[in-house]
């Protein structure tokens, strides 16, 4: 699939002397359309997604794509990436300050306090939709992307956090990359073993403050546990070093994640535990976790294709009167449609093609003949079936051939064919293509002998 990028984005302006006309049969840089075989694996994984999570009682839950800014801003942390660098803001002719969602669960959140659903526990809900973030494009990485994901509400057992990762489990494998894909998964403790973690690596890192990142140099003071997420060359060999968060545990904490991971062993799911790793958002706590694709087809920055954790705070800092146990996940559908393999794709929706026969006028604007296909067509719809009704071009119906080749090219199951000598008798033809028969029967009768019943 051919993915067109324009020059500039929307949010950097060039100094006017650069500027140079944007081509309007270009979409903008980091956007691209979606058609054909690639819509089918969109398609194929949000289908999929959904089914899973309904099959874990899980309803199908929708935010607006814009929201005021603060519902980022005091959620994702003024030190993240996405804050800092990839929100699409803006301000709205009302003067109200405005983004583009990035992610899908501070808006869950915010929809939770909207319609007072913390009064309704549990929640167990999913979503998807496109997000924004203006980063620099690459493979599985663009501008708008598609997400698809998973929040509970109102349950703070160990129990939650293994459910919530097995619906990915059964979810990854139900698209078929099971193989491809290993779960790490770590705990970042609760606030007291989180603040003692905190002081042990900003001390750690100031050693080394020099040799860091700029953006590493920055958040030795700000927020030293977000260095541990750098995917800078100059910062892997500090972390790899660092102190690990274990060693700080409180007894609760060490106790729960303990419980994670058997209950993890008890449903078969294979899972490495990562002690460094981190998720790139400031609500998550205790039980964290990251699927990866194994064989790096997607690069080595960009191999994390679901991820998520608890984050019982947030509805808390977005302004709730108490904090309520959360979490949950999110998958990036763009990554995941780069490793679906197409043998598991479902095959194209079969359709009843309804073609006629061209007279020697071939006018079908008044004959007969168009408008028996007309009404067929409409009754075939009418009892739920799936017709292509075959259109003159510029004004001529194609011979009769071309137009049969061109429905089983399309993948029809059945050809409904009708002529001059169809209209006066009242019976039509009937042709199953995948039984290569053909019968006649009467005009109302049709849908009935498609769907095998007797006429």
């Amino acid at each position: 699939m051919w993915k067109l990028l324009v020059s500039r984005s929307i949010i950097t302006t060039p100094k006017p002397s650069s500027l140079s006309k944007p081509d309007p049969s270009r979409p903008v840089r980091g956007t691209h359309d979606r058609f054909g075989e690639e819509n089918v694996r969109y398609k194929f994984i949000q289908q999929t997604a959904a089914s899973v999570a309904e099959l874990y009682c899980f309803e199908h839950f929708t935010t607006p794509i814009l929201e005021f800014s603060h519902v980022f801003e005091r959620t994702l942390g003024n030190d993240s990436d996405i804050v800092g660098k990839e929100l699409y803001n803006f301000t709205d002719k009302g003067g109200d300050h405005l983004t583009l969602r990035p992610e899908g669960t501070a808006g869950i959140v915010r929809a939770l306090l909207s319609n007072r659903l913390q009064y309704f526990l549990p929640q167990r809900l999913y979503y998807y939709g496109p997000m924004f973030r203006h980063e620099r494009p690459q493979k599985g990485r663009l501008r708008q992307f598609e997400q698809f994901g998973v929040e509970m509400f109102g349950h703070n057992n160990f129990a939650s956090d293994a459910e919530i990762i097995d619906i990915a489990w059964t979810f990854l494998n139900k698209i078929g990359i099971g193989n491809r894909i290993e779960l790490e998964i770590n705990s970042l403790g609760d606030y007291v073993s989180r603040n003692q973690y905190r002081d042990v690596i900003r001390s750690y890192f100031q050693k080394h403050v020099e040799r860091l990142s700029d953006d590493s140099q920055r958040r030795v003071e700000t927020n030293p546990l977000r260095i541990l997420d750098s995917k800078k060359p100059e910062d892997a060999s500090i972390i790899a070093s660092c102190p690990i968060i274990s060693d700080y545990y409180t007894s609760e904490s060490f106790s729960r994640f303990q419980n994670v991971c058997r209950m993890l062993d008890q449903l078969d799911i294979p899972y490495k535990v990562n002690p460094r790793l981190v998720r790139g958002l400031d609500y998550y706590e205790e039980t964290i976790f990251e699927f990866k694709c194994k064989d790096k087809s997607l690069g080595t920055t960009q191999d994390t294709i679901l991820a998520g954790g608890r984050y019982d705070g947030l509805v808390k800092r977005m302004g709730g009167k108490e904090e309520i146990p959360a979490v949950g996940w999110a998958a990036g559908i763009d990554r995941l449609a780069l490793l679906v393999t197409p043998s598991l794709l479902p095959l194209p929706e079969r359709h009843v093609a309804v073609i006629t026969i061209p007279d020697k006028s071939n006018s079908p604007s008044v004959s007969s003949e168009f408008m028996t296909a007309v009404q067929i067509s409409k009754s075939l719809r009418t009892n739920g079936i799936k017709t292509l009704l075959n259109h003159p071009r510029k004004s001529r119906f194609p011979a009769l051939q071309t137009a049969i080749a061109q429905a089983v090219k399309s993948n029809a199951s059945h050809i409904v064919i009708i002529g001059k000598n169809e209209v006066e008798t009242g019976f039509v033809s009937v042709k199953d293509l995948d039984l290569n028969t053909q019968v006649e029967c009467k005009a109302d009768d049709v849908w009935r002998i498609i769907e095998g019943r007797s006429a």
